[in-house]
């Protein structure tokens, strides 16, 4: 028995795998806004930051997935979130640390 039964459950995999990766990256982007703004002026991005993620997710969902969240999309999301937050990010956030000018990025 295979993980995946038909090629459908494959692509809303694929297809949640990138929306993860796609949430890891607006979190990062939106963070480099986020800590130029006083407290108050952060909340209104992280709830944008929320609408975003659950669209990319719902998007991913509605072409891939029949609409269905089953635990194999799901799955495809969190390991896309974990592959830009354990191996992406820390090259980002350099990158970032350049354009802002900064010698010590993390």
């Amino acid at each position: 028995m295979t993980f995946f039964e038909t090629a459908s459950q494959a692509r809303a995999f694929l297809l949640l795998l990138y929306a993860g990766f796609a949430a890891g990256v607006l979190y990062d982007v939106l963070g480099l806004v986020r800590r130029r703004l006083p407290w108050w002026g952060q909340i209104p991005l992280d709830v944008l930051w929320c609408l975003l993620a659950a669209l990319c997710c719902a998007v991913a969902l509605a072409l891939g997935g029949e609409g269905q969240a089953r635990l194999y999309a799901l799955l495809g999301g969190v390991c896309g979130g974990s592959v830009y937050c354990l191996g992406v990010r820390r090259l980002f956030l350099a990158i970032a640390g350049l354009f802002q000018g900064k010698k010590n990025a993390p």
